[in-house]
């Protein structure tokens, strides 16, 4: 599978949310982009961005702050030094020492605090286990459409 390109990214700036706080030669933007289809995968170092020109600015971006959407389990962050918007989601690691035996373990619940079916081998009931932090999507995952709306700084 192909992976997101820079060509993929849609770009949406209303005239109402160009240059919206003119302060001086700094200015700020209010941008809308999406991407992804389920089929492009994404790529390795973040989703790259059309050039700081497509969104009205001549010389760089300082600050960019991603409003998410609503329910996609995704967390987004802009990469400065990149231009480019990185994809997290939740994993965990697993410790070098094996398992004896495949026991059952506890059922794990949902974010309601419902129990489901799947059981995470050797825990204990009732009890909440650190599963790490976020890690960047891996670069074989295809994530489906989404739109993010940026509040952009800069000159």
């Amino acid at each position: 599978m192909a992976a997101i390109a820079q060509t993929d990214v849609a770009v949406t700036i209303t005239p109402r949310d160009m240059d919206i706080v003119p302060l001086g030669k700094k200015q700020m933007v209010v941008a809308q982009v999406a991407f992804g289809d389920g089929a492009l995968t994404y790529p390795a170092g973040g989703v790259p961005l059309p050039a700081k020109e497509r969104f009205g600015f001549k010389h760089q971006v300082d600050f960019v702050a991603i409003q998410e959407p609503v329910a996609n389990g995704f967390h987004y962050k802009y990469d400065p030094a990149t231009h480019k918007v990185k994809i997290f989601t939740q994993g965990f690691a697993t410790g070098a020492t094996a398992a004896a035996v495949n026991e059952n373990g506890a059922k794990a619940k949902n974010s309601a605090g419902t129990e489901g079916t799947p059981r995470i081998p050797n825990t204990a009931s009732n009890t909440t286990y650190d599963m790490g932090g976020m890690i960047e999507l891996p670069a074989s995952i295809a994530p489906a459409a989404a739109t993010l709306k940026l509040l952009m700084f800069g000159e």
